[in-house]
């Protein structure tokens, strides 16, 4: 069954579809869980949130503005952020962390698509363990300190290879990018 039978399915019998899209996707969600949550029990909750919030939003899923699947994987990492939050061990950016010195455009979707493309192509030809520090960092939000344990670093190796991936982010956005 494809994303739009999926969807219609929801549409139409909301059991049966959110079961279905459950099938197809709960391994992804989970997955996308685990990345931000160490324990199995808060991974759980973030992927029932996860669907309840895709069951919820079944009138809403646009398929030509992105995939199921990037939707959900969307909404997956935005409820373990939260359940993150909640349990008081997420630890958010500070301003001038995420800050590249630049303002990009993502407002058009053409935009958008060329950034975001630039930035996977930084960020994929990163070596490891460069590329792991910077998308646990930037894309799953972990502390510097979880960062430097679970890949047996120092703190301060893991805060200059986060600088040099901003710098190298930042010159290939000026480079190609479509900035404001």
């Amino acid at each position: 069954m494809n994303e739009k039978e999926m969807l219609d399915l929801l549409g139409v019998d909301a059991d049966k579809g959110l079961k279905c899209i459950m099938s197809a996707y709960s391994g992804l969600a989970y997955s996308i869980a685990a990345g931000i949550l160490a324990d199995s029990e808060d991974r759980h909750e973030a992927v029932n949130d996860t669907f309840y919030k895709i069951w919820k939003a079944r009138e809403d899923i646009d398929l030509s503005r992105a995939s199921l699947k990037g939707y959900i994987a969307m909404v997956a990492r935005s409820c373990s952020l939260n359940k993150l939050k909640t349990l008081k061990q997420y630890e958010p950016l500070p301003e001038n962390e995420a800050d590249l010195g630049i303002d990009v455009d993502f407002s058009s979707e053409d935009s958008a698509r060329a950034n975001e493309e630039i930035i996977r192509e930084c960020v994929s030809s990163m070596p490891q363990p460069d590329r792991e520090v910077f998308i646990s960092r930037y894309y799953y939000e972990k502390p510097i300190a979880q960062i430097a344990q679970e890949l047996g670093l120092k703190e301060r190796r893991v805060e200059y290879i986060l600088q040099k991936g901003k710098r190298r982010l930042r010159k290939a956005l000026l480079k190609g990018g479509i900035l404001l």
